[in-house]
């Protein structure tokens, strides 16, 4: 690193904060009168609402909204302006072009695009805008980038790296490309926080071209733990906001986290990145979205089943004997098998009698025509209510009682209209599966009841999201991945995951289940094997339990964990406690304990005991492994977690392990 000996640097970043301010008070100003106009727009249609026309009201309630909408973009305006006045950008290169007459032009890179609001000169380029790759791809020298107006060639004179302070430029750097330099190391050391960083500063050449890569078809992420797989995830999500803006509407970009510890702690990556409009939800959420019209329906959630797996309790091995089937691809064909089977068979006609003193009747023959060949374009549920329409038609049935009455009768000759009844009367249809038939609805069963009723109901969700980017999808079973194809129908997808770092016990390849049963194309795989988050030594004890014998590249040295073994979760809490403690002497805040079920963890915090002078200084958590996928902590200590699941237990710490086995 280099002090801030160069003025025209110094200079620089004081003019840039100087604008960013501006950009402030421009705003502010704005942010004033939009909310003025909103105000006085709602007083006027509350004042004079009986008088008004129903055009007027129309257009009153139009301009506000279009009011609030810019009020809304003001304050997230603000927001990446507030961040500029931290960091007002966080790397830098001069480049020249081949065909350009001008000298060599030096661009600032930043989370987005800064113009001077008197000049609108642009002082700071959005990290995402095409030159930018010149940062991340090229080193000095001859370089070249793709623009919209096609490639552009010329010369990298130098790339810099910045560091500023609450607005201070303190120090820059030199650099070839932005994995060669000090810089890296640094950040790896640095200690860890509850929410989890961007890495503009340190993103890999590897890394950037993934984000910027394809976004149509399906893509899927396979990298080892640590390897940045879920920030890379994030980061092209909001590449693809920032590509794409113009095709987006509200909710258009969804990130799929594995459960509400993963998603918090996602939370912030997207708003430091300047994007706030992306809907976050889970697992359960997509269920419920296609389930939210069928009244009553339960189902066991994914963690409540996986803890009731975990645990010692008796309903435990049934519980697990159910899910491991439910988990294979044998179970997915059965329902999609079971779903040909209803097109053809759920609608089971009699004559239909219009008038039973005449003997005017509509014979079972032509109902089965009309329902499964003139109105085979039609949804299966709404087959039912067209072909009474249409004898209403017929017959010249004026009475919308009779009417009613046709559509409750040709009702009564399906199967059952109930969702939930059809699935179980799967296991009657097929035998045998029979004993694998739920008391209780299980996660898995759940995904099947949606997909039934996606079938069955075909509800306008085809073209209402974009963009899918589905984390932790190791653990996806074959059963939700065929939800996922249907909800998300014609949605370009990224998945993320690690093929070593499976919790919940599905079988197969996730990729391969990924390519068969998500059938959109094109489809693409990249490979992550540098783990940049724990040490050697951590990263190389926790691969000696892969079956694969993978080898994964590490880049930062460190202390080999530490085993010890204890005989009760009582004696294991002790010897946490001490780690805990020696740990916060040495300067770490985010520890966590690890063992194998939500249980286990509530008797190893109370045998732990942290005392409050302690726990709060610092972020500690004792959790299931469950819950800790995906997440990161300085240090951490392990409780009785099966060699299967090592792996992944290892590699949440950074810094220093202690793993302590029962015995």
């Amino acid at each position: 690193m280099l002090s801030v000996n160069d003025m025209n640097e110094k200079k620089y970043a004081e003019e840039t904060l100087a604008a960013v301010k501006r950009c402030i008070e421009k705003e502010l100003t704005h942010l004033k009168l939009r909310r003025e106009n909103i105000l006085e727009e709602r007083k006027y249609f509350s004042d004079y609402f009986n008088e008004l026309k129903e055009d007027e009201k129309k257009d009153l309630l139009d301009n506000e909204l279009l009011d609030t909408n810019a009020y809304v973009y003001s304050l997230q305006l603000l927001a990446r302006l507030g961040k500029q006045l931290k960091e007002p950008y966080f790397a830098g290169f001069v480049f020249e072009e081949d065909a350009a007459e001008t000298e060599a032009e030096r661009y600032y890179l930043s989370i987005h695009t800064l113009r001077d609001p008197e000049t609108g000169a642009i002082l700071t380029t959005d990290w995402r805008a095409p030159i930018a790759s010149l940062y991340y791809e090229s080193e000095p020298g001859a370089a070249s980038f793709t623009a919209p107006a096609g490639r552009i060639t010329g010369t990298l004179r130098n790339k810099r790296r910045y560091v500023f302070q609450d607005g201070t430029l303190v120090s820059y750097s030199d650099i070839g490309m932005p994995s060669d330099d000090e810089v890296l190391c640094e950040a790896l050391r640095r200690n860890t926080d509850t929410h989890m960083k961007t890495i503009l500063q340190t993103l890999q050449k590897e890394q950037y071209k993934i984000v910027r890569d394809y976004i149509e078809g399906v893509s899927v992420i396979q990298g080892c733990a640590g390897s940045g797989k879920s920030s890379i995830a994030l980061h092209k999500a909001a590449y693809v906001l920032y590509t794409f803006r113009d095709r987006l509407k509200d909710s258009a970009m969804t990130i799929l986290s594995p459960n509400s510890i993963f998603s918090e702690y996602i939370s912030s990556v997207l708003p430091d990145l300047g994007e706030e409009n992306v809907e976050r939800i889970l697992p359960e959420d997509v269920i419920r979205d296609v389930l939210k019209d069928v009244e009553g329906y339960r189902f066991t959630d994914r963690l409540t089943q996986q803890e009731l797996i975990c645990t010692e309790a008796e309903e435990s091995a049934g519980c697990k004997r159910l899910a491991s089937f439910k988990a294979t691809m044998r179970f997915r064909e059965y329902v999609t098998e079971y779903i040909g089977f209803l097109r053809g068979n759920i609608f089971q006609p009699e004559d239909l009698y219009l008038d039973e003193e005449l003997g005017t009747k509509v014979e079972a023959e032509a109902l089965k025509e009309l329902f499964y060949s003139q109105y085979s374009d039609l949804p299966i549920m709404s087959r039912t209510a067209a072909i009474a329409k249409q004898i209403g038609e017929r017959y010249a049935i004026r009475s919308q009682e009779t009417l009613e009455k046709l559509r409750l009768e040709l009702n009564y000759m399906m199967v059952s209209l109930s969702v939930p009844a059809l699935y179980r009367m799967m296991y009657v249809q097929y035998p045998e599966i029979a004993d694998y038939a739920p008391a209780q609805d299980s996660w898995e069963d759940g995904c099947a009841v949606a997909i039934l009723y996606l079938a069955l109901y075909e509800p306008e969700t085809a073209g209402r999201k974009f963009y899918l980017i589905a984390d932790e999808a190791q653990d996806f079973t074959p059963i939700f991945l065929e939800l996922l194809s249907r909800a998300y129908k014609g949605a370009n997808m990224l998945f993320v995951g690690d093929v070593n770092q499976k919790v919940f016990g599905n079988e197969g390849n996730y990729e391969e289940d990924i390519r068969k049963i998500i059938r959109r194309r094109p489809f693409r795989t990249y490979r992550l094997d540098t783990n940049y988050r724990s040490t050697k030594q951590i990263a190389e004890y926790g691969a000696r339990y892969l079956r694969t014998g993978a080898a994964i590249r590490c880049v930062r040295e460190g202390e080999p964990p530490t085993e010890l073994k204890a005989d009760t979760p009582e004696h294991a809490g002790a010897e946490a406690k001490n780690y805990i403690l020696q740990m916060v002497q040495k300067g770490y805040r985010n520890i966590a304990v690890i063992c194998r079920s939500a249980a286990e963890a509530s008797l190893l915090e109370r045998a732990i005991g942290l005392e409050y002078s302690v726990s709060s200084k610092i972020n500690f958590r004792v959790l299931p492994l469950y819950l800790a996928k995906g997440l990161e902590y300085d240090c951490a200590a392990l409780w009785d977690i099966p060699d299967e699941l090592m792996y992944t237990a290892c590699t949440r710490a950074m810094h220093e392990l202690l793993i302590i086995k029962k015995g």
